[in-house]
Parts: structure tokens; C-alpha cells; sequence
């Protein structure tokens, strides 16, 4: 089924997105951090409360904050603080990676799993790293939109669970995949998950770069650029003669202004922080 504008596209995404709502229960603690985080009139007191419910999300975002990421000067130990200092925005999106991405993983195939996870990180990772490389970038901001790039990948696994496993596994990740997902559905993994985050009131730049993730015209928005970099790398980290590299080192030098070492230096740094992060995560990217 093919489409004949964008606005069907969205309106076939939405509708996706509440399929998803009926069919898949989020996390009521998650629920309820991303009501609080998105109320103008909420108090830090309130999501304190709410996070310290989940003492496996509480856990982890006390992790994050202490991370080379952050560099913060002392340890932080309290969930208050850790609200405190990362602000509502940061722990929206963090609520999103840890509990609502984690859950949507829960039931798909493995190999869905496998490399949603694998892409996630690298893409994010390298992401984070390039915020260093341009004054309007944030490294939090970065790295979680690393991490929900591909989030549409899962939910189209949730709501068509066997037809989109066969999809997948018959056209490889980027243009073929995104013209076969176009071709069945209507739309494709990267307006899909920027309609689910549009849903759950994610800062709007995150949500343009998610949708233009896979696309080359960025319109020289840092965010969009930095996460198709990543989505890039993502495909060919271990294979520098494919095109996808060569599109990435061209992004690297014209936009980011790295050099060859430079960008070997970040390729090495990505490759450990995509294992450090994997167990962060609890994820296996071997199985």
C-alpha cells in the first residue's frame, strides 16, 4: 500500500500509535513521571516520589548521572539531586529509554532486539560524542535521541508482530528497509517512532531528527545531522569501505570538522561505550 502524501502518512502513524496504546500497557510509574515531567506546575518533590517507586529506574538514573556523560565533580547519591541537577526534559527522555523502550523490547524477536539495541547505542554514543564538536548540541539531549531513533522499529514489532519480523528480515536497515515499510504500511519506522514521541510530548527537535534520521536533507539542523551520522556509523562501524561510512566520514569532516585521527579516536571511544552501556541497559548484543 503506497501513499500519496504526507499528511496520510501521518494520520496511518497516529493511528499506529494508538493501536499501540490499546494493545501495550507502559509502565504505570512511567506513566506517571512523564504526566509530572510534562506539568508546568509540578514540583522535583513529586518525581522524587515517583522515581524512587521504580527502584530499578531509580537505580539507573543515578548510574547516568554519574557517568562519564555528566562529569559531575562529586557523586551524586540522591534521586532528589539527581532530578535536581538533570532537569525535567532529561528525565523524561531517560523515563522513555529505561522503562517505556525497555518494555517494548520485551516482546520482540531476536534479532529485532538484538539490533534495535546494537543501533541504539552506537548511534547514540557517537551522537554524544559529536555534541562535543558543536556549541549547539547537547550531549544528554544527543544521546537519548541516539537511543530513540529507531523506537518506531519496536513499535511496528509490537502492533504487527509476525508480518514486520518478516520485513525485516527481508530488507537490510536504511533505504531498503525504510521503502518496504512505506510499501506495506503506509509510513516507516522513522515517522512512526517521531509520531510516538510527538505522543509523549518529547521536545519537538528531538522529534524533527527522529523523523529525519534516515534522510540526507537535514537543513543543517545539528541534532538531525549528529543522529544520521550515527544511524550511519551504526551500519558500517566495522566496515569502513561501505558507503554508509563513507557518507558518515564525509558528514564528519564537512560539517564536524574532524579530522582522520579524530575520527578514529571516536570510533575506539564508541566501540567501548556501546559495551559499557550495553550493561547499563542489561542488554546481550552476542545473543
Amino acid at each position: 500500500m503506497l501513499v500519496e502524501n504526507d499528511t496520510d502518512s501521518v494520520d496511518l502513524a497516529d493511528k499506529f500509535v494508538q493501536r499501540l496504546d490499546r494493545l501495550h500497557s507502559a509502565p504505570k510509574v512511567a506513566q506517571q513521571i512523564l504526566k509530572l515531567t510534562r506539568d508546568p506546575g509540578s514540583v522535583i518533590d513529586d518525581i522524587v516520589k515517583c522515581i524512587e517507586h521504580d527502584p530499578g529506574l531509580a537505580a539507573k538514573i543515578l548510574q547516568v548521572v554519574n557517568s562519564a556523560k555528566y562529569g559531575v565533580a562529586r557523586q551524586i547519591t540522591s534521586i532528589k539531586h539527581a532530578v535536581s541537577y538533570l532537569g525535567k526534559d532529561t528525565i523524561r527522555m531517560l523515563t522513555i529509554s529505561f522503562s517505556m523502550v525497555e518494555s517494548l523490547t520485551k516482546g520482540s524477536k531476536g534479532r529485532i532486539f538484538a539490533d534495535y539495541w546494537q543501533r541504539a547505542l552506537t548511534t547514540a554514543s557517537i551522537a554524544s560524542f559529536l555534541a562535543d564538536h558543536h556549541k549547539c548540541l547537547k550531549k544528554d539531549e544527543a544521546y537519548t535521541a541516539g537511543l530513540l531513533a529507531d523506537v518506531g522499529i519496536l513499535v511496528l514489532s509490537q502492533v504487527e508482530r509476525e508480518q514486520y519480523s518478516l520485513i525485516y528480515e527481508s530488507y537490510p536497515h536504511g533505504d531498503a528497509l525504510i521503502k518496504g515499510e512505506q510499501q506495506y504500511f503506509g509510513f516507516d519506522h522513522a515517522l512512526l517512532g517521531a509520531r510516538l514521541l510527538h505522543h509523549w510530548d518529547i521536545p519537538q527537535e528531538v522529534v524533527t531528527a527522529v523523523e529525519n534520521h534516515h534522510g540526507t536533507a537535514q537543513h543543517g539542523c545539528p541534532l538531525g545531522i549528529a543522529l544520521r551520522t550515527g544511524s550511519l556509523l551504526a551500519g558500517s562501524l566495522w566496515n569502513f569501505s561501505s558507503v554508509e561510512y563513507l557518507e558518515a566520514e564525509e558528514i564528519l569532516d564537512s560539517f564536524f570538522k574532524l579530522n582522520p585521527e579524530q575520527i578514529e579516536t571516536m570510533i575506539e571511544a564508541c566501540k567501548q561505550d556501546v559495551a559499557e552501556s550495553a550493561e547499563l541497559f542489561g542488554v546481550n548484543l552476542e545473543g
